[in-house]
């Protein structure tokens, strides 16, 4: 199994230092800044990343790959066949919700053949691109319905998901792997830029990721102000998309950040264990979920496919026997 290096931490000896950093620290208080995470804005120079072998899974065990093909029926959707999706009494737009049915529907064309199942893929591609938020030649595709995250933390609209971010990654990395259509590999390189947007202290800048002071890296599905929350599900979902962006690139910037992000969760898998229970939905309020505890572990068993490494393996397996 891979290890990143430990990184030495300077020693300072010399009280008159220890002194002057405390008076930073109060300064810092008595302005009344946010002080929980003092160094940010970080960058992604030195994230700290092991170097995984990358495999190319055969199609059928890829991310996403059920053993059924996805009808073509939906429940609600626009006048262009794309799905929408209720939230209160209002159809919107859901990033998460409608870029799997793209995902599902360039699998149906797959399988079968039928070039309906591509055209109502490509059909959701245009539309979240033409409803996309494009800042510096990136894609960002917006929640525009507020949403309160555990009922405690509030995101107004417009407000952008990683794991968001990561799916559109896949559909449009899988529609150019289809269609060997440019257009699709431009948008795909559009949305991974976008997974280089870390938090920063100005609540104005949007961001996807961010970096802890550890120098780890994380893709945020959900990206509340005050402190990020480290939706497990999301994130490695999000990683999927970096994974399909390599395949069809083998961009080493993009090899850099899915060796990063999958650090990352070795990092601190174990964190989400609850022995013998559920695991933990995030790492700030751990909620637990029994259906998101059999995503967890699906997901960490793909991880070790992806990677073979016997650790995200083993680490399914104790999910599974937990709960």
């Amino acid at each position: 199994m891979g290890r990143y290096p430990d990184q030495e931490i300077p020693s300072f000896r010399m009280n008159f230092k220890i002194q002057f950093l405390l008076g930073i620290t109060l300064l810092v208080s008595a302005c009344g800044l946010n002080t929980d995470d003092p160094e940010l804005p970080r960058t992604l120079d030195n994230i700290k990343y092991n170097e995984y072998t990358i495999n190319d899974l055969p199609y059928e065990e890829k991310p996403y790959i059920e053993d059924y093909v996805r009808s073509k029926t939906m429940e609600n959707f626009d006048q262009d066949s794309v799905p929408m999706y209720a939230h209160g009494n209002t159809l919107y737009y859901h990033p998460v919700y409608t870029s799997l049915f793209g995902i599902r529907f360039v699998d149906g064309y797959v399988r079968t053949g039928d070039a309906n199942y591509l055209d109502l893929a490509e059909r959701i591609a245009y539309k979240l691109v033409e409803i996309s938020s494009e800042s510096n030649e990136q894609f960002l595709f917006p929640y525009n319905f507020d949403y309160a995250y555990s009922g405690k933390e509030f995101l107004g609209a417009p407000w952008y998901s990683g794991m968001a971010q990561g799916r559109f990654l896949t559909l449009f990395s899988r529609l150019y792997n289809e269609t060997g259509d440019e257009t699709y590999l431009e948008w795909a390189e559009k949305t991974f830029d976008s997974l280089k947007l870390l938090k920063t202290e100005d609540p104005a800048e949007n961001w996807v990721a961010y970096i802890d002071e550890e120098n780890f890296y994380w893709i945020e599905e959900y990206t509340v102000e005050s402190k990020p929350v480290h939706v497990l599900n999301g994130f490695i979902f999000a990683i999927f998309g970096i994974y399909d962006y390599y395949l069809v690139t083998n961009d080493p910037k993009a090899k850099k950040l899915l060796n990063a992000s999958i650090t990352t969760i070795e990092h601190y898998i174990e964190e989400y264990q609850n022995p013998s229970a559920v695991s933990f939905y995030d790492l700030r309020y751990k909620p637990k979920n029994p259906f998101y505890h059999g995503v967890h572990v699906n997901q960490l068993n793909l991880l070790s496919k992806i990677t073979g490494e016997l650790y995200f393996k083993e680490m399914a397996d104790l999910f599974e026997s937990d709960y």
